[in-house]
């Protein structure tokens, strides 16, 4: 009879399976099903997450330190690539050369010092600086919480969790100085291995569920943005100088994710654009940009324009509804940009109409104010996460 040949399973074949079912996952449900630029980046993170897994399993089962070094920095590209990818799904200002020159450097100078005995200090830098990404991460979730809370925190917490264990693993390192190289860099193994498994975990269920919960796909809105520069160069092309923008953001979205549920909230921001909705005349274009943002293409007089305005802060505010979401007040701001002031280009009317949202809101919000020569794009404006809503709609400007 053949002799039986056992079957041995250790943590790095368990991280190489679990890390090919988890870019599976992402692949079908988030990149394929939603392609975007933020998904195909975080597909490229759990590809060469794939890739670092397999290597480093060829590494251990012929004890090849370059290829144990190659691994570990593919591995360690993870977070920069997933950083970068939440500030593409947040469409805020993409700042890709960090993230490039790390990708450059880390595995090229894990594998040049992998024979060296300059190897442990490098390793333990570069893991310090993947913490820092980590870190920028847990920020870009718990800052402006992109969707429900209880999707955000396993990656927020992952990635907290990942610069806590990189400084204690580099501090370790510095004091105990009487501890063998070959025995601490055992142990970052394991660790980084338990790390992988841990994260690409949690990273896998956080950002296929925030994608998968998103009301309207990136393709429907870039869609809806294409026929409103159309709309607005039509009209400027026929001299009409009766058309504004609108950008009506919900009013303290983080206060209000804390004190509702998941399913709570969806329904609070699905009223929120219906109020937008059942303010505007049949003519105005409303794009749902996100759960708590809308942009609206208006053609109207001054006078008409204000009176949908005091409409859908209104509408908002208004608590006495027999639905189950009765006792949450909600409020808005609203930002206003005109074509006659500010000119036909969208993006220069939603970067306006931008700014003065976030004054509106800084002012108190449950209020609009009118776009003004001084006001800077609304990319490079901090909004307040937490302003105490007026007691009652202010229709000044």
């Amino acid at each position: 009879m053949p002799a039986h040949v056992p079957v041995h399973v250790d943590i790095t074949t368990s991280m190489v399976a679990v890390v090919t079912v988890l870019a599976a996952l992402v692949f079908t449900l988030a990149t394929l099903a939603r392609p975007s630029r933020a998904t195909v980046t975080w597909g490229a993170a759990f590809g060469l997450g794939v890739l670092g897994a397999y290597l480093w399993l060829a590494g251990n089962q012929t004890s090849d330190p370059l290829m144990r070094a190659a691994a570990s920095g593919l591995l360690l590209c993870f977070e920069p690539l997933v950083w970068i990818g939440l500030r593409m799904h947040l469409r805020r200002r993409v700042v890709w050369w960090p993230v490039a020159v790390y990708l450059a450097i880390v595995p090229s100078l894990l594998v040049l010092t992998a024979k060296t005995p300059v190897y442990l200090l490098t390793f333990h830098t570069v893991f310090v600086v993947s913490g820092v990404f980590a870190a920028f991460v847990g920020y870009e979730l718990l800052r402006r919480q992109p969707g429900p809370r209880d999707i955000l925190l396993p990656l927020a917490l992952a990635s907290c969790a990942f610069i806590v264990v990189a400084v204690t693993a580099a501090v370790a390192a510095a004091m105990n100085q009487g501890v063998s190289t070959d025995e601490q860099l055992s142990t970052l193994r394991g660790m980084n291995a338990v790390g992988t498994l841990v994260l690409s975990t949690c990273a896998a269920f956080t950002l296929v569920l925030m994608v998968r919960a998103e009301a309207t796909p990136p393709s429907a809105i870039e869609a809806a943005i294409e026929r409103a520069r159309w709309r607005l160069l039509k009209a400027g092309a026929q001299n009409e100088q009766v058309w504004s923008l609108l950008d009506v953001r919900l009013d303290d979205p983080a206060d209000l994710r804390e004190a509702s549920t998941g399913s709570t909230f969806a329904m609070i921001a699905d009223r929120f654009h219906d109020d937008i909705q059942d303010a505007l005349p049949a003519a105005a274009d409303a794009i749902r940009i996100d759960d708590t943002r809308a942009i609206v293409i208006i053609r109207g007089s001054e006078e008409a324009v204000r009176f949908h305005m005091r409409d859908i802060l209104t509408r908002i505010s208004t608590i006495e509804r027999g639905d189950s979401i009765d006792g949450i007040r909600a409020s808005a701001s609203i930002g206003w940009a005109t074509v006659a002031s500010t000119g036909y280009d969208y993006d220069e009317l939603a970067a306006a109409a931008g700014a003065a949202a976030v004054r509106a809101r800084a002012a108190g919000g449950d209020r609009w104010k009118l776009s003004t020569s001084s006001d800077a794009p609304a990319a490079e404006v901090e909004a307040p996460t937490s302003v105490p809503p007026a007691g009652r709609t202010t229709l000044e400007r």
